[in-house]
């Protein structure tokens, strides 16, 4: 066997940070059965990787209509080279395991085309692969944890401990994978004690506009930030425009339809500082750490340097994330209260794992509420990364319309925000960290965002020849506004059919006025559905159905589709009633195939 022995190797493709909890959660479980284990991106290893260890462990999720998540890109680029020999991964064993969404046709089809390439390679499968699927009444939480429960058994089995070792228990404490302690205890062995620090810490307003090092970021600035919906409109949604400067290099951002927009939120001052009293760091908050003396940090930690503890909470760590099981377990390890501490475990039981719902998932609760629920619990500092999450980058469709612009100063980008605000079934106001990050930043506010290309283009002069039908829901047209200005761009695009659809014209019809100038002016066909306007609702499919002859003559001429909206069943609903003509003519398998050779381009929110 060309890998070590007792290693393991667990690789996640994650776009959400759900594979990615749950790799790290197979992690601690091979650590417990004394592998010696590594956790990370797949873009981060080579194909050679796979052959140091003994089992490796693959958690991915399907993004988009069927495609790879953004880290797991160039690794699936690497696998499929023609030039690689067919048994060249024949000392590799493996399983995997996929989460995806059943109500999409190509459910799970990342992990199932990992799987096919590394068994066209020759690798192994030492165990069944799991699926999660996001419509399963437990979740993906309940499918993941019966699959890891069984996983765990297999491997006491087929790779046996050795005489007179047990599997470490599940009470006890696994060392930190990433630890502040190098940096906090220098904190404590210096001055004596007596430490200054640079400025009074900030706890009330809104988050500091200090940059974060992004990688491959862009400096933006915030030049609109308006409400297109009434004031008495029950959802706020707003555009949100930036301009990107140009980098010292003289680089300028250029943009694509379908490409998104990744914005970094940051926490409140004033959530930060509860929770720094609650675990009593109020005395290493605002003193400068050494990053550089902890041997490792996580991957995608986005820390200025240099930075306090205060710092990581309000720009790097999320406490306002619903809890994961392995927090909550996390927590059982630091609590004094045996009530608390039962309490919290159970939590993680598969047997509770309709409470943990109730508790946690179903209610809303946050991180910062649960730990100010079981005051018993005091989380080490050193541990920050080891036991909460990392904020991540919320990704937005670029809007950009026939006004924006790319010069030498930088490049104008526009996005259409439903900002996120409700009430829980416990009656608790709520709103998601990056809506009132957004909301609270002011004109000409700073901040660092990336862009996350388009895995499935469907722009350019060619496609700009061909028929669109864009049919899009909601905040979903704005991928489709920039794709219509991009098409318009081009000499003699192809004809334009938007099917737009939302609840009331007069509330939330975004970009009215444009779309009306461009269908009077011969340049786009607008067919709109507002279904709360009538007694009877009325929804885009409806008027696919009435355009069946139209939509009939532009899939002759071979018509991009593009569906944008706010649900799955949206883009099936507006597919079956492109099909439906041709069910009733029996030629339904002929026209599918037709069909499916175009491009479909979905975007979810």
């Amino acid at each position: 066997m060309a890998g070590s022995q007792r290693s393991a190797l667990v690789l996640y493709g994650s776009e959400t940070g759900n594979a990615q909890d749950m790799a790290e959660e197979l992690g601690r479980l091979c650590a417990r059965l004394h592998f010696s284990t590594d956790v990370d991106e797949l873009n981060a290893v080579d194909l050679n990787s796979l052959l140091k260890h003994q089992i490796v462990i693959f958690v991915i999720s399907t993004t988009g209509q069927g495609d790879m998540p953004h880290n797991s890109l160039f690794f699936w680029k690497k696998l499929l080279r023609k030039k690689l020999p067919p048994g060249c991964l024949s000392q590799v064993n493996f399983t995997c395991f996929g989460l995806g969404d059943s109500t999409y046709v190509k459910f799970n089809w990342a992990a199932r085309k990992l799987v096919r390439r590394l068994e066209q390679l020759g690798a192994n499968r030492f165990f069944d692969d799991g699926e999660a699927d996001e419509q399963f009444e437990d979740g993906i939480e309940g499918a993941f944890s019966n699959w890891g429960e069984r996983l765990h058994n297999h491997l006491l089995e087929a790779y046996p401990l050795e005489a007179g070792q047990s599997p470490i228990p599940d009470d006890t404490v696994l060392p930190a994978r990433w630890s502040l302690a190098p940096a906090l205890d220098k904190i404590k062995a210096s001055s004596n004690g007596h430490h200054t620090q640079d400025a009074e810490p900030i706890l009330t307003g809104p988050p500091p506009e200090r940059p974060l090092p992004i990688p491959d970021g862009w400096t933006a600035t915030i030049v609109e930030n308006s409400r297109l919906t009434p004031d008495s409109h029950w959802q706020d949604v707003r555009q949100v425009s930036f301009d990107i400067q140009q980098r010292p290099t003289g680089e300028v951002l250029q943009t694509n339809p379908g490409d998104c927009l990744a914005i970094y939120p940051k926490n409140f001052p004033e959530d930060v500082h509860r929770l720094i009293v609650l675990m009593d760091w109020t005395s290493i908050a605002d003193i400068p750490l050494d990053l550089s003396l902890c041997p490792s940090l996580p991957r995608n930690l986005f820390a200025p340097r240099p930075c306090t503890l205060r710092n990581l909470l309000l720009e790097n760590v999320d406490i306002t994330a619903i809890p994961k099981r392995s927090f909550l377990k996390s927590m059982s390890y630091f609590s004094t209260d045996e009530y608390h501490k039962t309490r919290l475990l159970e939590f993680t039981q598969n047997l509770y794992i309709d409470e943990y719902f109730d508790y946690a998932t179903r209610s809303r609760r946050s991180i910062l509420e649960v730990l100010e629920e079981f005051t018993s619990v005091k989380l080490p500092a050193e541990r920050l990364f080891d036991i909460f999450p990392l904020i991540r980058g919320r990704d937005f469709s670029i809007a950009n319309g026939g006004g924006s612009s790319t010069s030498g100063l930088g490049t104008r980008v526009d996005l259409l925000v439903a900002l996120v605000r409700y009430r829980t079934i416990l009656r608790k106001p709520r709103q998601g960290l990056c809506s009132r990050y957004l909301a609270s930043m002011p004109l000409s506010s700073t901040l660092v965002v990336s862009r996350k290309p388009v895995l499935s283009p469907i722009h350019g002069s060619a496609n700009a020849q061909r028929p669109l039908v864009a049919m899009a829901t909601g905040t979903g047209v704005a991928p489709v506004r920039c794709l219509v200005h991009e098409r318009l761009s081009h000499p003699n695009p192809g004809p334009m059919l938007l099917f737009f659809g939302n609840r009331n014209r007069e509330a939330d019809y975004f970009f009215e006025k444009e779309w009306e100038a461009l269908h009077s002016g011969g340049q786009l066909e607008v067919f709109t559905a507002f279904s709360r306007d009538q007694e009877k609702k009325l929804y885009i499919q409806h008027l696919v159905r009435q355009q069946a002859d139209k939509i009939a003559s532009l899939i002759q001429q071979g018509a991009i589709f593009a569906v944008c909206g706010g649900s799955s069943k949206m883009a099936d609903a507006c597919k079956e009633a492109v099909f439906e003509p041709y069910k009733s003519a029996g030629e339904t398998e002929k026209r599918e195939q037709e069909l499916n050779a175009l491009t479909w381009w979905q975007e979810i929110w």
